[in-house]
This record gives structure tokens, sequence and C-alpha cells, in this order.
């Protein structure tokens, strides 16, 4: 995804709408490029400008990323076919997405803080959570 898709697609039109309706949060992303991890892009332009505050968390760390074990289901829809064009992708993706609940997500979210001290005790180690 480029920073400009990004941009449009995601900060402006969806957590844009969110920073709108006065909704308090930190926005939490991995070390995309993407996601403006340089000093002056148009990401990061766009959150400054809006106020989003964010950080930038281990990339590639299951354990404190709830994006990574949510993208699971939909990947997991995709592998059923061995082979596919554009629409199948897209639909099984979908189908996977759809899977995917916000009871689940919620329970990702709420179990980091414990994560964060499995880590600690670990040094570091995954925590398998």
């Amino acid at each position: 995804m480029t920073m400009q898709v990004y941009r449009d697609h995601i900060l402006e039109a969806v957590v844009g709408g969110w920073l709108r309706e006065g909704q308090s949060f930190v926005l939490e992303e991995d070390n995309d490029s993407g996601h403006g991890t340089s000093k002056s892009n148009i990401v990061r332009a766009w959150k400054e400008q809006n106020g989003l505050e964010s950080f930038f968390n281990c990339a590639q760390s299951p354990d404190f990323s709830p994006i990574e074990k949510a993208w699971q289901g939909p990947k997991q829809y995709v592998k059923k076919r061995p082979c596919w064009d554009d629409e199948i992708v897209k639909e099984l993706a979908e189908e996977g997405w759809a899977a995917v609940k916000q009871e689940t997500i919620n329970a990702w979210v709420d179990n980091i803080p414990q994560i964060f001290k499995d880590c600690l005790e670990l040094e570091g180690a995954m925590t398998g959570n």
C-alpha cells in the first residue's frame, strides 16, 4: 500500500471520521514505511495536521499486534484454493474478514497488558499469546 492510499483510504476516510466525532484514542501501527515512519512525508503530515496520536509497535510482532492475529482468518480463507483470479481472492478475503468477530478483536486488545508483562518475564521472548 502506498502512503497516498493509506492517507486517503484509511486515515482520511476512516480514522479522520473518528477524530471528527471526537473519539479519543492512540493509533498503533507497525513500522511499515507506508505508515509514515520517515521524518517528512504525507502520512506524517496528515497525522500532525489532524492531531492524531500514534506509535509504532514492534515490526512483525504478533504478540503485540492484534492485527497480525486478525489477518490469520483471511489468509486461511485465501489458502483454501490452490489457484485463483483476482475476483476469487477478493471473495475469499471478504469471507475471512467476515469471520473475524469484534468480540475476538476486543479480547486480543484487552489481553495486551498481560502480554507485555509475560514478555518482560520472558526477557523479550515470544509469549505465544
